[in-house]
């Protein structure tokens, strides 16, 4: 009992200074906010005929612009317009895919490029066999400079797709290329890690969605995003002015076992996701998750 309060008490003090510091992180949780948002871009977009795309890494400054073309390694299976609906509605829509070279060239690159764990470096995937044990999560540093993450950040049809949902042209793109790493790591660690395997909705801003794909055969034993469907606009008003953060028993006692979905694929697997719905990483087991996700703002 005592641990519990001790947690909550912790939760709530993070809580008031990322609210202090970031002030969207408390008005980016309403859907009014974001709609109005939304609407003050749409403006900006009818004034300003044309508007870059810059791409950073994952909570680093934009550095740099990408060109937005239609790439190859992006293979849609429907319309952008019918894939933004399904997730207006459900919080997420699967595809599109990534084409095998993509999948086989970023493969390559997380396997021999030099790794970070926040920014301290830990080696690359090959050296990492003796101290595997120590990490949840770590990142390829520097992903949005790789030829083949920009492409796909640029892809004309995730572009489209953005800019449907966002109800504007996105003017930023962040890209995280990770590890989830199957070792034994209690869950209080991965938590003290940082990797989020507790529902939780994320505020990345006034706006945003994301394209996620998996670089490896992916299921619920090697490390699959789980989600509750339809969450992301039917939040109680205690989770929207309380912790973004719910444990399993609470999520399914609000939103009904029959809205829980993990989304399991192969190499290549990709999904749009609102992620102001409730979601989380299953804690790898079996094997590694290897995954590359791309927020646009």
């Amino acid at each position: 009992m005592a641990g519990s309060v001790s947690r909550q008490f912790e939760r709530a003090k993070r809580l008031v200074r990322k609210v202090t510091r970031e002030p969207h992180y408390a008005l980016g949780r309403f859907a009014t906010v974001r709609d109005a948002y939304s609407a003050l871009n749409s403006l900006k977009d009818v004034v300003v005929r044309t508007t870059p795309l810059r791409i950073g890494d994952l909570y680093k400054p934009a550095n740099s612009t990408v060109d937005v073309v239609r790439s190859l390694h992006v293979v849609p299976s429907r319309k952008a317009a019918e894939q933004v609906g399904e997730m207006r509605r459900h919080a997420y829509s699967l595809g599109p895919q990534l084409d095998g070279a993509a999948v086989a060239t970023l493969q390559g690159q997380a396997r021999s490029l030099p790794l970070h764990v926040g920014d301290r470096p830990v080696g690359t995937y090959t050296t990492l066999s003796e101290a595997r044990g120590k990490f949840a999560i770590v990142t390829i540093q520097d992903s949005s400079k790789l030829p083949t993450v920009r492409d796909i950040a640029g892809d004309a049809f995730l572009y489209e797709a953005a800019s449907l949902f966002l109800g504007y042209r996105p003017r930023q793109v962040s890209s995280w290329l990770f590890w989830s790493l199957a070792n034994r790591l209690s869950a209080e660690q991965r938590r003290e890690a940082s990797q989020t395997i507790d529902y939780h909705y994320d505020v990345d801003g006034f706006n945003f969605m994301y394209a996620n794909f998996y670089l490896l055969d992916t299921t619920a034993k090697n490390g699959a995003h789980a989600l509750i469907a339809g969450s992301s606009r039917r939040k109680r008003l205690g989770h929207l002015l309380g912790s973004a953060r719910l444990s399993d028993a609470e999520a399914l006692e609000a939103y009904g076992r029959d809205f829980e979905r993990t989304l399991e694929g192969p190499a290549g697997f990709g999904f749009l996701e609102d992620a102001s719905c409730y979601h989380k990483a299953l804690p790898p087991e079996t094997g590694d998750r290897l995954m590359l996700q791309l927020r646009y703002q």
